[in-house]
Order: C-alpha cells, then sequence, then structure tokens
C-alpha cells in the first residue's frame, strides 16, 4: 500500500465487508466476492453503471520485489505472457499495445472493451496464466525491448537508481526490496522468465477484478466458466517481506554522479509495526497520518526553508505492517549536502514537537474524501481504487468505499499512528553530488 506526497497518488482501504453505502454523493460502487472462482487468491465484480465499458483486472501478486536473479526477470515475464494472451485469443502476438505493467509487488494486466466483449476479456486475462507462447524469434526480440525501456525509465526518472540505493543501504541487500535492474540487464534470459512465470504465474497467487457496466450474475457466471477449472496451489513465498534492518542503523553515503539534474539528497526510514502482523486494520490512520505528515515536511523543507527544491515523500505499507518512507530533496544552488542533512535530520526530529491538532485531521479527511469522489468520476482512477490494496492480497475497494473508512478512523487512531511512524528507527541516507 503506496502514499506519494504528489502528484496525486492512488489511495489504499480495508475492507470491513464486501458491500457498501457510500456517504458520497457520487454513485456506489458496491464489490461482490465470486464464490466459484477456481483455484484464485480472489475474484471480485464491480457494478458501475456510470460508464460504458468493461474492465478486467488480473493481478499477479509478484512483481520486481520478487525478481531471482537477475531482476529485470518479473518485467520481461509481463512482455511474454502479455503478448502470448494475445497470440492466442487475438492470433495476433501485437494486435495492440501492451496493456500491463510491473509493479514492485505486484504484475497487473488490464483488459478493457465494449459491455459485449466481457467474454473476450476474460479470455484475454485468463490467458496470461498459461505458459507463454511466441512465434519463433519474438521472445528474444522482447529481451532487447525490455532493456531500451528500462534504460529510458533510467534517464527519465534518475530518482528511481537514487531511491534503489538508498533501500540498499537500507536492508543490506542488491534484492528484493531494493533492485539493481541496470547492471542486470545483460544477463535477461527466456529460461529465467518461463520460471518465473511457473513459479509466480500460478492461480493462487492471482487476484482477478471486474469492473464495469455488467450485470453482477453474469458476470460472476463467466468468471467462474472461464476460471473454475484453476486449481489453488501454494502461493510462491515472499522471502522480502522478512527484509528487516537493524533498528539501530543510521547510514550516510556519499556520491559523486551526472545521473542527477543537481545535487540531492535520498533519504529512506523503516518502521517495524511489532505489534501488528497485518495492515489490514490499519489503512485509514496510515493514510490520514501520512497526509498530515508530508503536509508538514513539505511546509518545513519546501515554503519555510526556500533551499530545498522539489521534495517528494513516498510512503509503502506492507502488507505485514512494515512501514517505509522515502523522501528525497533536490537542493538549491549553494545549499551544502552535509548542511541539508542535518536540516532534514532535525526536521524529522522535531515534526511532532507541536502535537497535531483536530484541524489538521480534519483537512486531511476532507481532502481525501474530495479526492475520492473525484476519482469516482473517472474510469482509469476507479481502476486505480479497485487494483491497489488488491494488489498486497487484500480485498479490493471502490472511491466510496474509501469514503466510508476514512470517515470511520477515529483522531485517536490517526495520532498513535502518526507517534509511530516518527519515532526512531532504521535510516539510511544518499548524499548525490552532481558533476559534470
Amino acid at each position: 500500500m503506496r502514499f506519494t506526497s504528489f502528484p496525486f497518488r492512488p489511495a489504499y482501504l480495508v475492507l470491513a465487508g464486501l458491500l457498501s453505502i457510500s456517504s458520497a454523493p457520487t454513485s456506489a460502487q458496491d464489490i461482490f466476492s465470486v464464490e466459484d472462482k477456481g483455484g484464485l487468491h480472489g475474484a471480485y465484480i464491480v457494478p458501475i453503471e456510470d460508464f460504458n465499458r468493461v474492465d478486467v483486472q488480473l493481478i499477479v501478486l509478484s512483481g520486481a520485489y520478487d525478481d531471482p536473479d537477475p531482476s529485470g526477470t518479473a518485467h520481461l515475464t509481463e512482455h511474454l505472457a502479455a503478448f502470448s494472451a494475445d497470440a492466442a485469443v487475438l492470433d495476433r502476438a501485437r494486435e495492440r499495445d501492451l496493456n500491463a505493467a510491473t509493479y514492485d509487488a505486484a504484475t497487473i494486466y488490464t483488459n478493457s472493451g465494449a459491455p459485449e466483449d466481457l467474454e473476450t476479456v476474460l479470455r484475454l486475462s485468463r490467458a496470461v496464466l498459461d505458459t507463454p507462447v511466441l512465434p519463433e524469434g519474438f521472445a528474444e526480440s522482447e529481451i532487447g525491448i525490455v532493456e531500451r525501456e528500462t534504460f529510458l525509465r533510467e534517464r527519465q526518472y534518475p530518482a528511481r537508481w537514487l531511491k534503489r540505493l538508498a533501500l540498499q543501504d537500507l536492508y543490506g541487500t542488491p534484492r528484493g526490496r531494493a533492485s539493481s535492474t541496470v547492471a542486470d540487464l545483460p544477463n535477461l534470459n527466456l529460461d529465467a522468465a518461463y520460471r518465473f512465470h511457473a513459479k509466480h504465474y500460478v492461480p493462487s497467487n492471482v487476484t482477478v477484478i471486474v469492473s464495469g457496466k455488467i450485470d453482477q450474475m453474469q458476470a460472476a457466471n463467466l468468471v467462474s466458466q472461464i476460471f473454475g477449472d484453476t486449481q489453488a496451489t501454494p502461493p510462491p513465498a515472499k522471502p522480502w517481506l522478512d527484509q528487516k534492518p537493524d533498528p539501530n542503523l543510521n547510514s550516510v553515503k556519499y556520491i559523486e554522479t551526472n545521473r542527477l539534474p543537481r545535487d540531492t539528497l535520498q533519504f529512506a526510514k523503516f518502521i517495524d509495526f511489532k505489534d501488528h502482523d497485518s495492515s489490514f486494520d490499519l489503512q485509514g490512520a496510515f493514510f490520514l497520518s501520512a497526509e498530515i505528515l508530508n503536509t508538514r515536511i513539505q511546509n518545513a523543507l519546501h515554503f519555510d526553508d526556500v533551499r530545498f527544491l522539489d521534495v517528494e515523500v513516498d510512503w509503502y505499507f506492507a502488507k505485514n505492517a512494515d512501514l517505509e518512507m522515502s523522501l528525497r530533496v533536490e537542493l538549491m544552488p549553494g545549499f551544502e549536502l552535509g548542511e541539508a542533512r542535518r536540516r532534514l535530520r532535525s526536521t524529522l526530529l522535531l515534526l511532532l514537537r507541536d502535537p497535531i491538532s483536530a484541524e489538521e485531521i480534519k483537512r486531511a479527511r476532507q481532502k481525501d474524501v474530495v479526492s475520492a469522489q473525484n476519482a469516482s468520476r473517472d474510469p482509469a482512477d476507479i481502476r486505480w481504487f479497485l487494483k491497489n490494496l488488491a494488489a498486497d492480497g487484500f480485498p479490493p475497494f471502490s472511491p466510496t468505499l474509501y469514503i466510508d473508512m476514512i470517515n470511520a478512523t477515529t483522531d485517536q487512531e490517526v495520532l498513535d499512528f502518526a507517534i509511530k511512524a516518527m519515532r526512531p528507527s532504521a535510516t539510511a541516507t544518499i548524499l548525490a553530488k552532481k558533476v559534470d
């Protein structure tokens, strides 16, 4: 479950049940579980009358964090599985643009169409689970495409690389939550991708969400018809979830690089919620607390101290209730990296010196409610809501359910979460000096 300070971030929530009555003035998006789902981890139907379309999201609960050696294998497998599904159902491997994306903890395939195309869209999703079969030479060519995509993203978003360096120092490993994708690109191979598919693309590691202008019973019957023959097997292990840094870690590393536009400080912090083995019941407190803490950090590092430029904060709350914060700041000319680190350190230490007020919680609540109401008006935003919590293996949620959850979260729960999030814990800092 991820929270990013800006731009608009997807939100996550926990469901108390699978049916909802929304307090928002938008159409409710009720969520119905499919009982006859074969061996799938989960299958859900979300009727939405507002848009003349259907979307099927097939969520493999494994992503870049689950990469074997070499890293990048999950990304390559995504390409092979998506194009193989097109070849099997549409008779052409590149009938359309790639309809999938690899995230840290999941790989998500989205197939969309008109309401009358629901069966075809479901069959495209089902074919993703079959062992990839592609024309001769096609699979090999995808290795080069994955390499070019990766290099392009690294050039466009150099902070991705810097964040990985900080996570490698935080967790003490280049694998799992920290990835060395670029260094491993020359080692990408099809055998590793096929093994990854066989291990991770098993029904018990997959959730299917059908949303749009659909009849609930008809959609559920089609899901049962198309996925009902799948068999439950033990899901793959997630060893990266067991990575926990030394709680006393305070790593600081200085580097020089020509990959960044200006001097940059990258910070990572890990908090172990030891009294919880699941993040399921903490979602409302997590999002409201993160909203408030991000606002305070932005005010201190961007508006009060104008030497900081482009402050970005990202929170990741794992399924097992491990909380990770990443913070990146670019520096104005003349602002020395060591001084910036000291300023950041003091800011975080004193962030809750003034207790969080009821008014701050009220504003955060209003902001999240309005964001969810706006998301209800856009199919892409609704898909984000539906898949984000589901990507961690929990039931999906809708914008209206998110509003219910935010309104049900107490002020005291927000205060308790914020205090735990900002307590002393393991940290890693990269001081990156721009050189020509």
